[in-house]
């Protein structure tokens, strides 16, 4: 059997950003449909949701947290009912979206 395509342990080494795991309620927009999802990890680079929508990788959405604001962002991989996703900003603005919280999720580190 073929080894599947997004290998938990190979995508953790390849990737540019630490990730942190986290439990926090989103909302998900896609063109005119919004729906609620989970952010399971983030980091300053994208994030994994969970989310019971089918999106195709290449999709264009956006990620609503609460009190935090919009991230524009693209599904990077789709599996089950998780989803990989890139943000499409710069890294100092999430940066700033969550600089309250770098500190506990452990990313102040990535700021060079």
């Amino acid at each position: 059997m073929a080894q599947e395509k997004h290998d938990t342990q190979t995508d953790a080494d390849h990737r540019r950003h630490r990730r942190r795991s986290v439990l926090w309620p989103a909302k998900l927009t896609v063109g005119k449909h919004t729906v609620s999802c989970q952010i399971w990890n983030l980091s300053l680079g994208g994030a994994r949701v969970r989310v019971d929508l089918p999106l195709k990788e290449g999709s264009e959405i956006t990620l609503s947290v609460a009190d935090r604001g919009d991230i524009p962002c693209e599904v990077a991989w789709a599996r089950d009912a998780s989803l990989g996703i890139s943000f499409k900003v710069p890294e100092d603005h999430i940066r700033k979206m969550f600089a309250d919280r770098l500190h506990v999720l452990g990313l102040e580190e990535d700021a060079l």
